[in-house]
């Protein structure tokens, strides 16, 4: 807002103003007046500047993090800490809780037993990185007895801090688009709510009059596992209105297989290539998510024009199809096997 206002233009009004109200001062670069207020213009110029950055944090479009976690606590809006993975531990014998393993740089530690032999494992660090990893555990204290210690499967998919965009998007939805007496918009600010949930969808009268259903995908942009789920409904059932039938499900991944040509500049790696492409692919998809209906061949070859070193493609598939891939309105793309080929 005050990009204009500028040191030079500070200084040249003052020393306008002085000009105008004693015209026999001397203004000159050299003159006392102009070396007293030189300075002055600069600390006004880092007023301004200051003052620019405060209308900013005034707006939540415009906000830093901090403030905007500020103005979204107004409507009870908070960020979504970080969340720990939880999977499922097979063993060769019984374990006492609180027990602690070992898998690559990750420690897990027994929970809950669920099973015979099997526990709920909780990652000890929060977070989505690397806890997707099944294996082989190695107990950090030694356990006689024990031959067998896996994780099999993943309960609870582990998230990061909501991202800043994220919670913008979800104070925006809020302030727009209110909710009230259990409308659509109830359920959808409902299931956002929830720690771990990275987006929502709702189809009102789903099964019927008086139903609902919502699904919802992981803070990753991936399928929900089923204690997200179970999370989010029994959230919703403390909150929804008397008589309203509920059903929370996860998204249905839907894999997008990319292949093509591509001309590159001399010296292009191909591998740096296809691994720049696949980050770029996977942060498209996960910032459209439930909004997109489809997955458009045109983008892609945007997206793949857009690596550094990529001069040109052809022959551009999506799942083996010149064309793009249809989404169903509870499907969620990721990406798929990525295969290109250097053009000779």
């Amino acid at each position: 807002m005050y990009e204009d206002t500028t040191y030079e233009i500070i200084l040249e009004r003052m020393l306008r103003n002085v000009k105008e109200n004693s015209p026999e001062l001397d203004t000159r670069q050299s003159s006392p007046v102009y070396t007293a207020l030189a300075p002055a213009a600069v600390e006004l110029q880092n007023a301004y500047i200051e003052l620019g950055w405060t209308l900013d944090q005034m707006f939540a479009e415009t906000a830093v993090r901090e403030y905007l976690i500020r103005r979204c606590s107004e409507w009870n809006i908070t960020p979504h800490p970080a969340a720990k993975a939880v999977l499922k531990g097979e063993f060769n014998m019984e374990i006492e809780l609180g027990a602690r393993f070992s898998l690559g740089t990750l420690n897990y530690v027994a929970v809950e037993r669920i099973g015979d032999r099997t526990y709920r494992m909780e990652c000890e660090t929060a977070g989505a990185l690397e806890n997707r990893e099944l294996g082989a555990m190695v107990p950090v204290d030694y356990i006689p007895g024990l031959t067998k210690a896996e994780l099999t499967e993943i309960i609870d998919s582990g998230s990061d801090e909501e991202s800043t965009e994220s919670l913008l998007d979800r104070y925006l939805t809020k302030v727009q688009k209110p909710s009230t007496s259990g409308n659509r918009y109830d359920y959808y600010n409902w299931a956002m709510e929830c720690d771990g949930v990275g987006a929502a969808r709702v189809f009102p009268l789903a099964n019927g009059p008086g139903t609902v259903k919502v699904v919802i995908s992981d803070a990753g942009m991936s399928a929900a596992g089923a204690g997200l789920v179970q999370e989010v409904q029994e959230h919703i059932e403390e909150l929804r209105p008397v008589g309203a039938d509920v059903t929370v499900a996860s998204v249905t991944e839907k894999a997008i297989n990319v292949s093509a040509g591509i001309k590159v500049r001399t010296g292009t790696n191909l591998g740096t290539v296809e691994h720049a492409f696949q980050a770029a692919m996977a942060g498209y998809l996960r910032k459209e998510a439930l909004d997109l209906s489809y997955v458009s061949l045109a983008k892609i070859g945007n997206l793949l024009l857009g690596i550094d070193g990529v001069e040109d493609y052809f022959d551009l598939l999506l799942n083996g199809d010149a064309g793009n891939v249809s989404l169903n309105d509870e499907e969620l793309a990721v990406p798929g096997a990525i295969t290109l080929e250097v053009a000779r």
